[in-house]
């Protein structure tokens, strides 16, 4: 759900360009699908190795797996009109990328990139966020009665971090309110409803589309690595996160370097009292809370779709101009 989201507010910051001359090509998941469609977008149900003679300006390709670079290289052949832009830096497929976009910059070494002739542009200012977070105020204190703690472990949940989460918390004797945000894809609804009455506190779960009014009113919170973690850092919300997968682990051990994220590692290896540790940590720390929330609102500040979107414009006007004949493209970091 994070990457349609992500691409939702691209295509929102697009529109002033090309209006309603704007598509999105889904070939799975019933659910992310009729999010993109209540939200006015039409949708081609193909997938991308589909695309054959595309009558548009540009393929915006955004895959949690990432795409290959025979991938990338087939769609460019049959369609040399079209630049590809890919919001993955990391998979095969940007070395024959036009355009290079990520939050992250994860491969450093110059020889990763050998063979790219594209530009690309990485770091947390490209972080593609609904734009209402770039209005969020600054978090200028965290002295509070009773900390308010926000649980969200993404649209689906799809490995039941909730639960994790919440099992940890319940053994947490400090007084604290926690609201689960329960995304529209979530799958263990009935589990949660049958946990939550025989727990120990009180939980308020929510369901929302867009969480950012439970993060400006919350003092910390505990989520899944995922495009979530760049909005509490634009709100300005000090943050534990737990990652599903390697990739994702990767990617918060360089975001938490920033200084707005405890990360605990892989959840498959993190236990009750390390959750609970972390959480006592945040929860008696008025200062460390409010020292990373400042860091977060000093690293994201809620612009990134409109400065895509702007890259991605230009990128359509300079296609086909001039390529160069090899080596390593130009590389900008923010």
């Amino acid at each position: 759900m994070g990457h349609v989201v992500r691409c939702h507010w691209l295509a929102s910051a697009l529109r002033g360009t090309y209006g309603d001359a704007i598509s999105f090509c889904m070939n799975q998941d019933e659910i992310g699908i009729s999010v993109v469609q209540s939200r006015g977008w039409p949708v081609l149900r193909i997938a991308p190795e589909e695309f054959g003679g595309v009558d548009g300006d540009a393929l915006i390709i955004d895959l949690p797996g990432g795409v290959s670079a025979e991938a990338v290289r087939s769609l460019r052949l049959r369609n040399p009109r079209c630049p590809v832009v890919l919001m993955d830096g990391s998979c095969t497929g940007r070395i024959e990328a036009d355009l290079v976009v990520s939050p992250i910059e994860r491969l450093r070494d110059p020889s990763s990139w050998r063979g790219f002739r594209g530009e690309r542009y990485e770091g947390p200012a490209y972080a593609i966020l609904d734009p209402a977070f770039a209005r969020v105020p600054r978090r200028l204190s965290s002295a509070v009665r009773e900390p308010r703690m926000l649980v969200s472990m993404g649209g689906s949940d799809p490995c039941g971090l909730t639960l994790q989460a919440l099992r940890a918390l319940d053994g947490i004797e400090e007084e604290f309110h926690v609201t689960i945000a329960v995304g529209p894809a979530f799958l263990h609804e009935a589990e949660l409803e049958a946990w939550l009455a025989g727990a120990r506190r009180q939980y308020e779960c929510r369901h929302e589309d867009s969480l950012l009014d439970m993060m400006v009113n919350s003092d910390l919170a505990l989520v899944s690595f995922g495009t979530t973690v760049y909005e509490l850092a634009a709100a300005g919300l000090p943050a534990i996160a737990l990652s599903i997968t390697e990739d994702h682990a990767q990617s918060a051990e360089a975001f938490a370097q920033g200084g707005s994220l405890m990360h605990l590692g892989l959840f498959s290896a993190i236990s009750a009292a390390q959750i609970q540790s972390a959480v006592r940590e945040l929860l008696n720390g008025q200062q460390l809370r409010l020292g990373m929330a400042q860091r977060g609102q000093a690293l994201v500040d809620g612009k990134g779709a409109e400065r895509v979107a702007k890259l991605v414009v230009a990128g359509i006007q300079e296609h086909g101009k001039s390529e160069a004949e090899g080596g390593i493209g130009t590389t900008h970091r923010a």
